[in-house]
């Protein structure tokens, strides 16, 4: 009787194969069972459906860029984290010669590197240019997180419906990455409660992002498209109009604790790591308000 081992290596191999054995294998080597289930549950809620189609050697760049796309609201700490444990299973199929190499290896190399990107300053300007250069789908994509600030991918933007829209007062659910607990509720400003309106009287999905008449699973190629045609220069990806929320309120000194709840973060920690400069700011603006003695 064959071994898993080797019915692996006799046929093309596919990802929840590798994975699996890959799993085995770090069992075996007394790994935590936490470090296990956390692996497993990344395979079944993101990796397997985005890239377990086809054989692990005919994988390319645009399979890996629905990754992208799902995680590009994360902060840089779990994108990296997430990214790196598909990697390391790619890595441990090269080292026992289950496959010839990793197929996600010039890819990470790009991929990380736009992950320094988020940085980059863009403006109102930029982001019309974007827009009024974008496919349908991708305009009502760039609206929703522009009001909203939510993760620009599969985790919250894609999973908003017209159902979650609640005009009487004024707000839409953003539905929680973890539990139902986690879900908030961000205000929106009466014009664009008002176009939704006319979205939904013309829309053939409950999905508000919807692409002939069918909920949008990624919108990176389309994206990246409009920001081409734009010809504004700069590298944009989804996770700039998030950051561009977060940046704009604080710069227009909303209350630290409020965005922090808007934007889904447990706490306001993240902000203060991220956005520092514009808090700082308006420490120094405060200060300066002390009376003279």
């Amino acid at each position: 009787m064959k071994s898993r081992e080797e019915e692996v290596r006799e046929s093309h191999v596919y990802l929840d194969e590798l994975a699996q054995t890959y799993l085995d294998h770090e069992k075996a080597r007394g790994r935590k069972q936490k470090f296990l289930n956390e692996v497993r549950n990344r395979l079944n809620k993101s990796y397997l459906p985005a890239l377990n189609h086809v054989p692990i050697h005919r994988l390319t760049a645009k399979d890996f860029d629905k990754l992208a796309v799902e995680y590009s609201g994360l902060s840089n700490s779990s994108f990296n984290r997430y990214i790196t444990y598909l990697n390391v299973i790619f890595n441990f199929g090269v080292d026992f010669e289950y496959i010839e190499k990793n197929p996600m290896a010039a890819w990470r190399k790009r991929v990380m590197k736009r992950e320094k990107t988020r940085e980059l300053e863009i403006t109102l300007e930029d982001i019309q240019a974007i827009y009024d250069h974008a496919a349908p789908h991708v305009q009502k994509a760039i609206k929703l997180v522009f009001n909203t600030g939510c993760r620009p991918g599969q985790s919250e933007l894609l999973k908003i419906k017209y159902s979650d829209v609640d005009y009487a007062n004024e707000r839409v659910r953003i539905r929680g990455t973890k539990t139902a607990r986690s879900d908030r509720y961000v205000r929106l400003l009466p014009e664009f409660l008002n176009e939704i309106k006319t979205w939904e009287k013309e829309a053939k999905c409950e999905y508000i992002v919807e692409f002939r008449g069918k909920p949008v699973k990624g919108y990176a190629n389309a994206f990246r498209n409009a920001v081409k045609k734009s010809g504004i220069g700069k590298e944009v990806v989804p996770y700039h109009l998030r950051h561009f929320f977060a940046s704009t309120l604080i710069a227009g000194k909303a209350d630290i604790k409020a965005v922090s709840s808007l934007m889904g973060h447990s706490g306001p920690g993240m902000l203060f790591k991220t956005y520092y400069h514009l808090i700082g700011e308006g420490e120094k603006e405060a200060i300066e308000k002390l009376p003279k003695i």
